[in-house]
């Protein structure tokens, strides 16, 4: 059987090789912007349409979008309350709302989940994911609300997020059972071969060992409320339930991912703390080694 250490250092090791072609002027941080709209608008639609298409659904599945909510809320109350305990300004504020409660469960959730847990994992994974975006569409129009912006364009980027239309269709071909064929089947397969090492090497030329500040207490709640309390609270929820199976495994590793990346965008585009959340991303990025290691170890 393949150590937890193992599953871990793939995706880690590919990181690594983004951050080497980085720092060796192969690549530049600016093509981690072509590298995330292949994964997002082509290779992990393609990923998601041909695994659900063809599933198996199991029914258990439908809570980990719930889980996903009330983990999202619960550490976004977390958050608030240490913030108004700090006397912080909104800015502030609703950089440690999003830092503590949006999850990476696509671009390190998705290689680490199927690495683990396999196919089957990365299906009941796609449920988890869904409910995460939600979050962030939701996230971007509340905030729309608070620092002023363009509604529509929040909508209209939700509604052409191409994960969701792959989930939608992969899930009319699952119900009526159609036949994608050889020549469709075998398309979405060669292109949904790139998601994963494209996201690692997206991640490797996004990290920026500059972005490590000395806001010493406000990163450690965030890494402490998103990498440890986090999974620990879907972890003793499950066990009080007696939810056992895959299930559970999914809903706890995807409830230990680190920070999402498009906090930082979410950060730059109302004006929030960007050097608070480039920090505190960076560090969960990093210590998820050691923490998923250990949830995947002993869970």
């Amino acid at each position: 059987m393949t150590a937890s250490f193992e599953i871990i250092l793939v995706p880690t090791i590919m990181i690594m090789v983004g951050l080497f072609l980085k720092h060796f002027n192969f690549l530049d941080s600016s093509d981690s912007q072509v590298l995330n709209k292949i994964v997002v608008n082509i290779a992990l639609p393609c990923l998601i349409f041909i695994n659900l298409s063809k599933a198996t659904i199991n029914p258990d599945v439908m809570v980990l979008p719930v889980t996903a909510i009330f983990l999202v809320f619960t550490t976004a109350v977390m958050a608030y309350i240490y913030s108004r305990f700090r006397n912080y300004s909104k800015s502030t504020t609703w950089t440690i709302i999003l830092a503590s409660s949006m999850m990476n469960t696509a671009f390190i959730g998705y290689p680490v989940i199927m690495g683990v847990l396999g196919n089957e994992g990365f299906i009941s994974s796609i449920f988890y994911d869904m409910a995460m975006a939600l979050m962030f569409v939701l996230y971007a129009m509340i905030l729309v609300g608070v620092f002023g912006g363009n509604k529509r364009q929040v909508i209209r980027d939700g509604l052409t997020f191409m994960p969701l239309w792959a989930v939608l269709f992969a899930l009319i071909f699952n119900f009526f059972n159609i036949e994608l064929g050889y020549v469709l089947e075998t398309s979405l397969g060669y292109l949904s071969q790139a998601t994963i090492p494209l996201i690692m090497l997206s991640l490797g030329l996004t990290l920026d060992l500059n972005s490590v500040k000395s806001n010493i207490s406000d990163t450690a709640f965030i890494l402490f409320t998103r990498l440890l309390f986090a999974p620990i609270l879907i972890l003793i929820i499950y066990k009080a339930l007696d939810i056992q199976s895959l299930v559970y495994h999914v809903a706890v590793l995807d409830s230990a991912m680190p920070i999402a990346m498009n906090c930082l965008v979410l950060s730059i585009n109302y004006d929030l703390d960007n050097e608070l959340m480039a920090s505190a991303i960076f560090l969960s990025t990093i210590l998820c080694v050691v923490t998923l290691t250990l949830f995947i170890t002993f869970m």
